[in-house]
């Protein structure tokens, strides 16, 4: 009698690697987006945009601002987990009275510091007044671009953030100067840290890698559609299997 014995365990062997090298694929991160639209503070005239890409704790940032001076301008995310917050308009925050609604007073409605968006090095809170780290206007506008790290928090938390710009010359004196301190730092004039701008944070509708946003209109490849050559490789293989079997027994 003919042993089919050897012929059948190849046939296992190679169901059981096809079935390791195409297993059902594994759950793609979906890629969240974040924009916002900047308003003027303080009767700055500044505007501009911010949008955010991110995956994981992954942010890739772009950054455009136009209507300010050509210093430095210090940047950041502000907000508060889990709190709902806004940003501030007009000059009801404007607790000493001096027409301006500085960065203390805002944080009321804005929050405190999360992300500093300097252009490199660290990105936390505690590089919130590195004046020299953040972006420098030229010809009244400047763009940022910039990818890195978040921490888990504050990835996951992004919503509940804004975006505000600061650095305002004031007295058209063509630097960051005056008797007024920042109220964060009497080693800072109050134009250096002056609000300009604040936008908040909005999510998109996210978009599953490899697919489309839901309600876009366009095809996604689902799960399930991923998983059909699979289902039909191992269907083949394993009705080999059976068919090397059955003929065994018959022969037998």
């Amino acid at each position: 009698m003919r042993s089919f014995t050897r012929p059948l365990g190849r046939i296992l062997a190679a169901a059981g690697l096809f079935l390791a090298l195409t297993g059902a694929p594994a759950a793609a991160q979906d890629e969240e987006s974040y924009s916002g639209t900047l308003a003027p503070m303080n009767d700055s005239g500044a505007s501009g945009d911010i949008s955010i890409s991110l995956n994981g704790t992954t942010a890739d940032i772009t950054i455009n601002v136009s209507g300010v001076s050509d210093f430095v301008h210090a940047q950041h995310l502000h907000g508060e987990f889990g709190v709902t917050g806004s940003c501030p308009s007009g000059t009801d925050l404007d607790a000493d009275g001096d027409g301006i609604v500085n960065t203390v007073e805002g944080v009321p409605n804005y929050g405190t510091v999360k992300v500093s968006l300097t252009t490199d090095g660290d990105t936390s809170e505690a590089y919130a007044l590195q004046i020299d780290s953040f972006p420098v206007g030229s010809g009244g506008s400047y763009t940022y671009t910039r990818s890195f790290e978040l921490t888990e928090e504050t990835a996951a938390g992004l919503g509940d953030l804004f975006f505000v710009v600061h650095g305002f010359d004031a007295d058209g004196s063509g630097e960051y100067d005056g008797d007024a301190r920042s109220p964060l730092s009497d080693d800072l004039p109050l134009e250096a840290t002056m609000p300009i701008g604040c936008a908040t944070l909005v999510q998109a509708a996210s978009t599953p890698a490899g697919g489309v946003a839901a309600g876009g209109g366009g095809t996604s490849t689902s799960s399930t559609s991923s998983t059909v050559p699979f289902a039909l490789g191992a269907a083949v293989i394993l009705g080999g299997t059976v068919l090397v079997v059955n003929r065994q027994r018959s022969l037998r």
